[in-house]
């Protein structure tokens, strides 16, 4: 959407631009992603890929990386029956019940073989450690599963979860969703300079649990743990980041940038390798007034929206963030705008149960 033409009720896909199911390019969602800071490099951190590793410790930064899902949606033509090339998004999994017991805190020890380490687990043990497994509900935003205008139907949706290299069909409870008059959601409140921003819906949505022990999604290392303390709350300042899978190149209009303003190569610098996890970090910039979203400054690309956005572990001190909420899940990120003054942002979620 241009910016002399904002409004103050924020449709979400709702502008001038063609849907993927027509032309989109590499088959995202034609829906505005900003990229806010172009001087952000991804680098190397540990097992992972980091666009600005100060922002975040080595450990975490490799237990997230392995939680990143690309999710592929379908699309049908009304009129003919075609199916429309794939479209990119993510999505996340939020850990629920544990399905198998805890392993004890300390486990007993079976006689030493000769050769091997007594101060080690026995090898049952460490197979209870690896195969620890938890339901997991996974969720993204709402207009990653709705239809395309008149003439494209939403018609099926499959979640990859990238490290463990396995992919199921998810069906997410609002998909093909009609959002109501009063749906809406304040981000931003206008004033007599300002146009305010309004989203059509909190644009988040989840699937039915999954609680099959066989499933692969149901592997600790994949899902996220949600901060669910009665006394946290969004502020400005918090560091959030999140992990991001992408099999495509970028152009200069996926990060609502000018064309020709950034190279190819000046966008893989910033954004990472193609068929990799990168980690994007930022901040929050800005609360709702019903404190259910957020604005930040995290750097974003067509495709990005229904990621899981997660709270750092560095330089989160007066925050109101804890040492135990490091790496839990906050939110979904949705999308972003300029705004009126040329300040460029990025939007997210709460998500709610």
């Amino acid at each position: 959407m241009a910016d002399d033409n904002r409004v103050d009720i924020k449709r979400t896909r709702r502008y001038s631009e063609a849907s993927c199911a027509s032309s989109g390019s590499h088959g995202r969602r034609r829906f505005p992603e900003k990229l806010v800071d172009k001087s952000r490099r991804v680098a190397s951190q540990g097992a992972a890929d980091v666009d600005n590793g100060a922002n975040i410790t080595t450990g975490l930064a490799n237990i997230v990386s392995q939680k990143a899902c690309q999710l592929e949606m379908r699309l049908k033509n009304v009129v003919t029956g075609e199916l429309s090339a794939p479209c990119w998004g993510q999505a996340g999994l939020i850990r629920a019940d544990r399905l198998t017991a805890s392993p004890p805190e300390n486990p007993p020890k079976k006689r030493a073989v000769i050769g091997t380490d007594t101060g080690k687990p026995t090898i049952g043990v460490a197979s209870s450690l690896r195969s620890s497994r938890f339901a997991v509900i996974p969720l993204t935003c709402i207009h990653n599963v709705e239809d395309e205008g008149d003439s494209w139907e939403f018609v099926r949706s499959e979640l990859t979860a990238v490290s463990a290299n396995v992919t199921y069909e998810v069906s997410f409870e609002k998909a093909r969703y009609k959002p109501g008059p009063n749906e809406s959601v304040v981000i931003r409140t206008g004033n007599t300079s300002e146009a305010g921003i309004t989203w059509d819906y909190h644009d988040m949505t989840k699937a039915d649990k999954i609680d099959n022990l066989e499933s692969f999604l149901t592997r600790k290392n994949l899902s996220f743990q949600e901060v669910v303390r009665d006394d946290y709350e969004f502020q400005v300042g918090q560091k959030v980041g999140m992990a991001v899978f992408r099999s495509f190149e970028l152009s200069a209009d996926d990060t609502g940038m000018p064309s020709n303003s950034v190279t190819a190569d000046e966008l893989r610098q910033i954004f990472g390798r193609e068929g990799r996890v990168n980690i994007y970090t930022g901040q929050i910039a800005n609360v709702s007034p019903g404190k259910e979203a957020f604005e930040h400054n995290i750097n974003t690309f067509r495709g990005c929206s229904g990621a899981v956005i997660f709270l750092l572990d560095v330089d989160q001190e007066g925050l109101g963030v804890m040492e135990s909420d490091y790496g839990k899940a906050i939110g979904v990120h949705v999308g972003g705008d300029q705004l009126g003054d040329g300040t460029i942002v990025n939007f997210a979620f709460k998500i709610f149960d």
